[in-house]
């Protein structure tokens, strides 16, 4: 099998290494290439042995069993434009675009049989913990947050000079989709909402650093706070129903009830649910596992979030 990761940075190095391990577990023959500007001497010795061939850019390409696209988010669009001939598989890093598209725009990724929008979350535990939990409970409310520090995520690396850090990357608001990705699968889009967002911080960014959302459902409403300025990373949900407050916390990968005290352990690596993702896509590629998340629903996500009608 032959495979092309379109972007070296921190993710697709960790998909580049986990596809080689499904691979081997499933005893798949796989070549990967990749399209990278700079030269591969960054990466460590075990990595780069993965590496079929180097290409400048996408133009410089061939025709693959897949494609991953893993380069910045402003380039996804534009990449997939590319190269949307030259796979029969599409693994697209969030978010696709970043901006609402028009029907128009979006029909040439549209295919639910060829392109897959990552949703890492949505292979953890914890959210399988709570898609049986929350259609089997009346939720009256459910709260949830995601916040760390951004010059903390990258030891090492001026933050200030990152892609989140910069106008037009959406910051918070897009660079957190995933957040909003798993709330609007677990309950819909909501009827009526609201968003606030802006530069709050004493962060030196040129991109929103703090979110306010709010949904409204006929049953329920739905809370959201993301930022980039909190000191404590914290990335979990609160869901409040009729006899107790359940907390799902993605980060201790645990589910503790407030009330009754009852705690579930849930404990996995981070690699655990990537490599998980990863198995997915082969399912999806090679033996119909159905789309989870395609180009249109994660187009509809975004314009829920920017509220484009």
């Amino acid at each position: 099998m032959n495979i092309c990761i379109i972007g070296l940075g921190s993710i697709g190095q960790r998909h580049l290494r986990n596809i080689h391990a499904v691979a081997a577990a499933r005893g798949i023959e796989v070549a990967t290439d990749v399209v990278e500007p700079r030269e591969l001497d960054y990466l460590d010795a075990s990595t780069r042995s993965l590496v079929r061939r180097r290409f400048a850019t996408p133009a410089d390409i061939g025709r693959y069993d897949m494609i991953f696209v893993t380069n910045p988010s402003q380039l996804h669009f534009a990449t997939l434009e590319a190269v949307v001939g030259k796979a029969n598989h599409f693994f697209v890093e969030k978010p696709v675009f970043t901006s609402a598209v028009d029907d128009d725009v979006l029909a040439p990724f549209a295919d639910k049989r060829r392109f897959y929008v990552a949703c890492p979350i949505r292979h953890t535990r914890v959210y399988g913990f709570l898609a049986e939990f929350v259609p089997h409970n009346g939720i009256y409310c459910a709260r949830a947050i995601c916040s760390s520090y951004l010059p903390e995520w990258r030891p090492g690396t001026d933050y200030r000079r990152t892609y989140a850090a910069q106008e037009g990357s959406g910051g918070v608001k897009l660079d957190l989709i995933h957040e909003f990705d798993y709330l609007f699968t677990l309950f819909g889009l909501p009827a009526e909402s609201h968003l606030l967002d802006g530069r709050f911080s004493h962060l030196e960014l040129k991109s929103v650093d703090g979110v306010s959302f709010v949904g409204k459902y006929p049953d329920k409403t739905l809370e959201l706070h993301l930022d980039y300025y909190g000191r404590v990373p914290r990335r979990e949900i609160e869901l409040y129903t009729a006899d107790d407050v359940v907390v799902c916390d993605f980060i201790k990968a645990e589910i503790r009830f407030l009330k009754s005290g009852r705690r579930i352990d849930l404990a996995e690596e981070r690699n655990e649910y990537c490599l998980r993702e990863i198995g997915y896509f082969f399912d999806f590629a090679f033996k119909g596992q159905e789309n989870i998340n395609s180009v249109p629903y994660a187009n509809a996500i975004i314009k829920s979030v920017l509220g484009v009608a």
